[in-house]
């Protein structure tokens, strides 16, 4: 499987939008709180602190996106740390406002760039570089204060990175469970298909093709037997198209149909030949089902006959359909020819009736003996 990797929402968040935003909100408080009498070469060094924050800007994006991409701690760790001692500078430049806020995104970066242990340090760095700038009065309460104030700020930008990088790998195990969804689906899509082609459309070739060679090694000395078994090949033939269009009937969960019993009627005296005498039996009170359940039970017989008449060697084949009260409907179909022992018992054709009567949530099981002919039983829901 082939998955594509796109670059995560929040590795852009952390690295330029929520960077960006920090630094501008840091910036607005700088000029709105700074009397336009300061703005003086002097008292602000206007160019050096453009530029230093020119420089700082460009390279918290583009280092930033260099060191994710690398993903080298020698790398990262320099990064980090030249991009703290710009904010320093700037900050030595213009102390005012809340400019040392800018410090806050090298936090921000270091949880996504950094192991656990060199994070928690540069954090610390952080921390002291913001409570520094914001103490211009040395004076023990004040720093304790703005110690304070800087921590809670680290902390929240180190837990909102962590939601987000948690956010990110979330989505993308969902995008990888997604494809691995999307290819179990395909395959069972072509179980599906193979269940369709081996339980109807292989079935009634196969009997057709024992019609046409009974009606061709007759039809020279028995004309009657001849032409009867041509018969049979159409009305097979006419019985598979009815099949094809169940089973696309079926594919939609709304259509119903009212006379299952009388289909499988149809169905046993269509496929029965001069081989062994087939009789259906219906009990319980008649009512509609789905076409799921009733395509279920079509081809659930359709493969029973065909295995009796290719495998058992039986004289009698007894298919009985129950309605019960439970809503639930049970199709048994017995046989009085040779059987087979356990483990001959299985086959491709058993294992999907069972696989179709679980995904209806049904049951299957089987009863057979050497010399003691065979049993199925379906139930589904009805």
């Amino acid at each position: 499987m082939t998955a594509t990797v796109h670059r995560a929402p929040s590795s852009e968040i952390v690295g330029y939008r929520a960077f960006v935003i920090i630094v501008a909100a840091a910036y607005f408080t700088l000029v709105t709180l700074t009397p336009r009498a300061a703005w003086q070469p002097k008292s602000v060094p206007i160019v050096p602190l453009a530029a230093a924050s020119v420089v700082y800007l460009v390279l918290g994006i583009w280092g930033f996106d260099v060191a994710q991409r690398r993903r080298k701690l020698w790398l990262s760790l320099a990064y980090l740390a030249v991009e703290f001692a710009i904010g320093m500078y700037i900050n030595s430049l213009a102390p005012g406002g809340l400019l040392p806020m800018i410090l806050l995104p090298i936090a921000a970066q270091a949880v996504s760039l950094l192991p656990r242990f060199w994070a928690g340090g540069m954090c610390i760095l952080v921390i002291a570089g913001i409570s520094g700038n914001l103490t211009w009065v040395p004076a023990w309460p004040a720093w304790f204060r703005n110690a304070a104030v800087a921590t809670a700020a680290v902390v929240f930008v180190v837990v909102y990175v962590g939601v987000a990088q948690r956010e990110r790998n979330a989505r993308m195990r969902a995008e990888m469970l997604s494809d691995e969804v999307a290819e179990l689906a395909a395959a069972n899509e072509r179980n599906r298909i193979a269940r369709d082609i081996h339980d109807t459309l292989g079935h009634y070739l196969t009997v057709i093709h024992v019609q046409l060679e009974a009606a061709r090694a007759v039809i020279g000395t028995d004309t009657e037997r001849g032409l009867l078994a041509v018969s049979r090949a159409q009305a097979l033939a006419k019985d598979g198209l009815s099949a094809v269009r169940q089973s696309v009937k079926a594919l939609r969960e709304d259509v119903v149909f009212d006379s299952v019993s009388e289909e499988l009627r149809a169905l046993i005296n269509s496929v029965r030949d001069e081989t062994f005498t087939a009789r259906f039996e219906s009990s319980g009170t008649p009512r509609p089902v789905s076409a799921a359940t009733a395509l279920a039970l079509h081809r659930t017989t359709l493969e029973a006959l065909t295995n009796v008449r290719r495998h058992a060697d039986a004289q009698l084949v007894v298919v009985e359909l129950t309605f019960r009260d439970d809503r639930t409907v049970r199709l048994s179909i017995r046989d009085d020819g040779r059987g087979a022992s356990g483990v001959d018992a299985g086959g491709f054709g058993l294992t999907g009736i069972r696989e179709r009567a679980e995904q209806l949530g049904g049951t299957m099981s089987h009863q057979t003996a050497p010399g003691g002919g065979f049993t199925l039983d379906v139930e589904l829901p009805g």
